[in-house]
């Protein structure tokens, strides 16, 4: 069998060779880059090495349009010109059908471990399941969970203040608020404690959503080789053959794929047994307090074409749990740095949520006020505009089709470049990170932490850019069809933690060495070695 998979292997990169020798330059090949470190790899294993910050650095000085190569010599484009984003984010051919799309193997990524969800599908089957799951995350059902997120927040309050007079000020604040947001998505999504909190706690479904993207980056490699194995291995031999392979990486990666699905499979069969036994009424519609039973009502209430199939509703549900929980937590995690490390905002921050709970004797905020509230909004939004959590996000050219460009840039040959041609089948690596601090568009100012900037009018060359994200000009949450569908649901999560911590804390950088790792969601390590989640603060209690 090993035998089998070198040689199909082998004939495979032959193929890509000679289809390389044989294949006429592309329009793109003008463009200027960094050299390309090798034919086989191309850029793809700095563009995803964990610390290859200096590589991103690099490549965006380039400007806003860059060349840099993917596997097999195929000639790839790096973008953060507002007018390209613009078509690859929005763009449409004459049939509706998007100009750009995910990659076909990150779907199929998607799809082999969590099924066929939103994160893995295109068409009219995204289409369908985002129809039925944005009412899901509507301003009234944020309302209805609002109570759950202080629950939980006040909970997270307490274990920390067990933890600091008990073992010292030192708190691990990554590992708590990677707990904190896996029980915040498990209570409001599922209606599900997996996590007390105030104590340790030892639940399956909890440690695999933890360990899914650890475990896949680890096997960045495998998956390169994977992504051009899978469409000549029939679907019923893909496990199987990935049981014999001796890896123990790629085992612990199946494991946590396989606890995910039992999971989600035994929380939909309990959700769909509450909707089929309740009536459909006013009063029972009140007592929905979490998201799973609101999307299986409505999915029940739905249309035969709009109705969701039961797989892809399991699906919803890890993929629920998992786009929520990495992203949430490592968010809020810069923001604690951030504010760490400037104390000023940090106690004008504090000084607006104080004022906001004696408003209420020092009760909860409500959720509209807290909303409101234009410094932590400040704060929350700087934050994700310097630091972006999913900062890599490549796209697939579905034509051949034509990226108008803001500002010409100066072709290799020395050509006034308006507009690349950009055949059916190139890569695009829309730089999100570059995007959201180009100093063209923010000022000479653009890569500082400053959430004044927000409090002020925004420069026109920002309004008159046209950025298409879905969130304040930036690109962090993406846009159009594709953009993240929970955002006002994680801007939620955030300012009730911070609102609770913040009123009851002071959080203080110490001499630990701090490592943020790249990946498809960014994370601290101590040191660079480890592949653990840790973030060690001083955390005091507010005098």
């Amino acid at each position: 069998m090993l035998q089998y998979i070198v040689s199909v292997v082998l004939g495979f990169v032959a193929w890509r060779l000679l289809r390389w020798l044989s294949t006429p330059r592309s329009p793109i090949d003008n463009i200027d880059g960094p050299p390309s470190p090798s034919w086989l790899t191309g850029h793809m294993i700095p563009l995803y090495d964990k610390q290859g910050w200096d590589f991103h650095q690099k490549l965006f000085k380039y400007g806003p349009v860059s060349r840099i190569q993917a596997l097999f010599g195929q000639p790839m484009l790096c973008t953060y010109d507002p007018a390209a984003m613009h078509t690859i984010v929005l763009g449409q051919d004459q049939q509706h059908a998007p100009l750009f799309e995910e990659m076909e193997w990150f779907m199929n990524i998607g799809f082999d471990t969590f099924g066929p969800g939103i994160l893995s599908t295109t068409g009219d089957t995204h289409r369908k399941q985002r129809k039925l799951l944005n009412p899901v995350f509507s301003p009234k059902n944020l309302r209805l969970v609002t109570p759950v997120f202080y629950e939980v927040a006040h909970r997270l309050t307490k274990a920390i203040k067990v933890q600091i007079s008990s073992n010292g000020h030192e708190v691990d604040i990554a590992q708590y608020m990677a707990r904190a947001a896996l029980e915040l998505i498990g209570q409001a999504a599922l209606g599900h404690c997996f996590d007390p909190l105030t104590e340790k706690a030892d639940n399956p479904y909890a440690e695999a959503l933890k360990c899914y993207i650890p475990a896949l980056t680890a096997l960045n490699h495998f998956i390169q080789l994977y992504r051009f194995a899978r469409p000549i291995i029939p679907t019923v031999l893909r496990r199987p053959l990935m049981n014999l392979i001796p890896s123990r990486r790629l085992k612990e990666l199946l494991r946590t794929v396989d606890t995910m699905h039992e999971n989600a499979v035994r929380i939909y069969n309990e959700k769909k047994a509450v909707v089929e036994s309740t009536a459909k009424g006013r009063d029972e519609e009140a007592k929905a307090k979490d998201l799973a039973t609101l999307l299986l009502r409505a999915n029940a209430g739905a249309s035969a074409e709009d109705m969701l199939p039961q797989e892809e509703l399991i699906a919803q549900l890890s993929i629920l749990m998992f786009a929520a929980t990495d992203t949430t937590s490592n968010a809020l995690t810069l923001i604690l740095e951030c504010l760490a490390k400037h104390p000023e905002a940090q106690d004008r921050l504090q000084a607006e949520l104080l004022e906001a709970k004696q408003r209420h004797e020092g009760g909860d905020i409500p959720y509209d006020e807290l909303m409101a509230l234009p410094y932590l909004d400040a704060v929350c939004v700087e934050t994700l505009r310097v630091h972006v959590p999913a900062p890599i996000r490549l796209r697939e050219a579905q034509v051949d089709t034509v990226l108008p460009l803001s500002k010409q840039i100066q072709g290799r040959d020395g050509t006034q470049v308006h507009s690349i041609p950009v055949p059916k089948g190139t890569l695009v690596y829309i730089a999100v990170q570059a995007s959201n601090v180009n100093a063209d568009l923010w000022g000479a100012d653009a890569h500082k932490w400053r959430p004044e900037r927000w409090l002020e009018p925004l420069p026109d060359t920002i309004t008159n850019a046209k950025i298409p994200g879905v969130y304040s000009n930036l690109m962090t949450f993406w846009g159009g069809g594709r953009s993240c569908i929970g955002f006002k649901f994680a801007q939620l999560e955030m300012k009730v933690v911070l609102a609770e911590l913040l009123s009851t804390f002071k959080f203080e950088t110490t001499d630990t060495p701090i490592i943020w790792n790249l990946g498809e969601v960014i994370h601290p390590t101590v040191g660079k070695d480890s592949w653990q989640p840790a973030y060690p603060m001083k955390v005091t209690l507010v005098k």
